[in-house]
């Protein structure tokens, strides 16, 4: 019900809001003939007696046919409501044929307004020849027509009605070979992605267009043309020939990701090109995690980083930067993993409990730290954990490093006093308040 909605407001208001200019004819009684005609006309259609202005319409089509483009817009949305109201199947293609005429009489009249309209006439004719095979080939034809002059900056659905004509068209045998599919696919991918990122810079909502976006995905998963074979037979060697080319590089890259063909160099190498020509998060993540299952951390963190500048928001950031953080855990860097970490919590906050439970982590196990001369200054690490844990918000784990501090015999006979304050060396490079541990009264 929300696509017909949308298809029959698009119809409707289509046009309406360019000027209502008129040339009127320059003999007089022609003149008088043209204002009468159009006040009947204008009059009828907004009272909403149509049937009595499609009269009044066709004298004006055929004797002042340029008298106004308004009378293309408002004759259009009479025909449209025709084609919705159609008691009859012969009704309702009468009223579609007319739709059809209008739009391409209007863009005879009036051709700097095919640019502007020509996605509207393909929407229209999607809604009322969709389920006509025999139309299929003519709804392709438009919506090539469409991209072809409005590009990317056209309605954001479109994609939606021409991946699924494409695809209904390969499902009824018209002819359309696999690379013609791939091609509106690719074409559809395109402007989609294009006006996700432009609604996305002016901070707009993009969940229609998401939506849009997964539907066109989805309709060529389920035709499941695309395999590594494909990818390797007729793909690859092309971008080997041509590893610059950044339209080959971005097809490679998006069907060896929906195929599952990830692992391959050629799939890195198209990513890595994609990357340079279009700069985009997903893809700088999707190969930073790709070097970390290889265990080549110099390359991860390098991706990652890369990640961290393109990313639109403080989330994304925070996940790669969240990531650099982990590897320099593995690779033993703590010093240089916790400065991380805590700018991780700087940029999102939410990983603070995470962020904080981790550095308190490498403080518990850094038993490299002890200089087993004292029971008390070796304990105190435990001290500094509680304190990151705290920071964190974990008290299960504060409660376990608690129970790790020096015990109440342990710092009386070192002659010292709870509350003395104690040197923590090695990485963690921290002093704190000395405190026992709570079962010691």
């Amino acid at each position: 019900m929300r696509i017909k909605f949308l298809l029959t407001f698009i119809i409707i208001t289509s046009g309406y809001s360019a000027m209502a200019q008129f040339k009127w004819p320059e003999p007089p009684e022609e003149r008088s003939d043209a204002q009468t005609k159009w006040t009947l006309f204008s009059d009828t259609e907004k009272s909403g007696n149509y049937d009595a202005a499609k009269g009044h319409l066709e004298y004006i089509l055929e004797h002042f046919p340029d008298l106004s483009e308004s009378t293309y817009i408002k004759g259009i949305a009479i025909w449209d409501e025709s084609w919705e109201n159609g008691k009859t199947e012969a009704e309702k293609e009468a009223a579609a044929a007319k739709v059809m005429s209008l739009y391409e009489m209007r863009f005879k009249m009036y051709p700097d307004s095919k640019k502007e309209n020509i996605g509207r006439q393909a929407i229209s004719a999607y809604k009322y020849y969709i389920t006509d095979a025999t139309k299929t080939q003519y709804l392709l034809d438009l919506f090539k027509l469409t991209y072809d002059l409005e590009g990317n900056e056209g309605f954001y659905s479109t994609g939606r009605y021409y991946m699924q004509t494409a695809v209904l068209g390969y499902t009824r045998n018209i002819g359309l070979t696999d690379e013609q599919i791939l091609e509106v696919y690719n074409r559809c991918t395109e402007h989609i992605d294009y006006q996700i990122k432009k609604a996305k810079s002016q901070n707009k909502s993009t969940k229609s267009m998401d939506a849009v976006k997964e539907f066109v995905d989805k309709k060529l998963a389920d035709l499941n043309l695309i395999d590594c074979t494909f990818i390797i037979e007729k793909l690859v060697p092309q971008f080997k020939a041509n590893p610059k080319d950044e339209e080959l590089a971005n097809k490679i890259f998006v069907y060896a990701y929906d195929g599952g063909c990830t692992d391959a160099d050629w799939f890195l190498d198209a990513a890595k090109t994609v990357l340079e020509t279009k700069p985009q998060y997903g893809v700088a993540n999707l190969l930073a995690s790709t070097y970390v299952k290889e265990k080549d951390y110099v390359n991860a963190k390098l991706y990652y980083e890369k990640a961290i500048e393109i990313a639109e928001d403080n989330t994304d950031k925070g996940k790669a930067m969240k990531q650099i953080v982990l590897m320099e855990r593995l690779e033993g860097n703590k010093a240089e993993a916790r400065k991380l970490a805590i700018a991780t919590v700087e940029i999102d906050p939410t990983l603070k409990e995470e962020m904080y439970t981790l550095i308190g982590d490498m403080v518990m196990q850094s038993t490299e730290c002890d200089q087993q001369k004292s029971q008390v200054d070796d304990r105190a690490k435990f001290i500094v954990a509680y304190e990151y844990y705290v920071k964190g918000g974990n008290q299960l784990k504060a409660s376990q490093a608690k129970a790790q501090f020096p015990s109440g015999g342990e710092i009386f006979t070192e002659g010292k006093e709870v509350g003395d304050s104690v040197s923590v060396g090695c990485w963690i490079q921290q002093t704190v308040k000395l405190q026992k541990r709570p079962d010691q009264q």
